[in-house]
């Protein structure tokens, strides 16, 4: 008798983890929120991290209750939930600095304008200087066209599209001056 005792405390156990029932409110409100996450255009844009630790968070919580684990699939639940809420307003956070550092490109961009027709007008007549003024005319015009795609794009709110058109606009406009500089230079070194 005293030999079957042991079993009495581990059949109660397993009859009570049998009647553990999945965690309905937490699961719903997990899904709730990754789907409002992920309808939310400036989460995908702006906090596609957190989204995914939701998403990850989300899939991980599904294959516990697969398991039957259910405290596991709570806590995941609980996890996916607030990754998906924190989302929002780190998305926010983050179009912020997007939308800061696309007014910071665009103006420097367009401030590096000036200087670069300048240089382009003051190395044409460089007689000895060797560059295609043509090719570098059209490179200018190149990088106003992208500061000119970069400011519609801000305009239209697409602020990632904005940083990265400013940014190759700048990028353009230094590369024509260095090569620009570069030919004056091997041009009055001749001399």
């Amino acid at each position: 008798m005293k030999r079957l005792l042991w079993l009495i405390p581990a059949l109660l156990v397993l009859g009570f983890a049998s009647c553990a029932k999945p965690p309905k409110a937490e699961i719903a409100a997990a899904e709730a929120a990754v789907a409002k996450a992920e309808k939310n255009p400036d989460v995908v844009a702006y906090a596609p991290e957190a989204l995914a630790r939701a998403k990850t968070a989300l899939a991980k919580m599904k294959t516990e209750l697969d398991g039957r684990r259910y405290d596991k699939a709570k806590a995941l639940a609980v996890e996916a939930k607030d990754a998906a809420e924190g989302a929002i307003p780190a998305a926010q956070a983050n179009k912020d600095r997007v939308k800061a550092k696309a007014v910071e490109l665009i103006d420097a961009a367009k401030k590096a304008v000036p200087a670069a027709e300048k240089l382009l007008a003051s190395a044409s007549k460089i007689r000895k200087a060797a560059f295609d003024r043509a090719a570098k005319s059209a490179e200018l015009a190149g990088a106003k066209a992208a500061i000119a795609e970069a400011e519609a794009a801000f305009a239209a709110g697409d602020f990632l599209k904005a940083v990265d058109r400013a940014g190759a606009a700048q990028k353009g406009l230094a590369d024509l001056e260095s090569a620009i500089g570069a030919a004056v230079q091997a041009a009055t070194r001749k001399k």
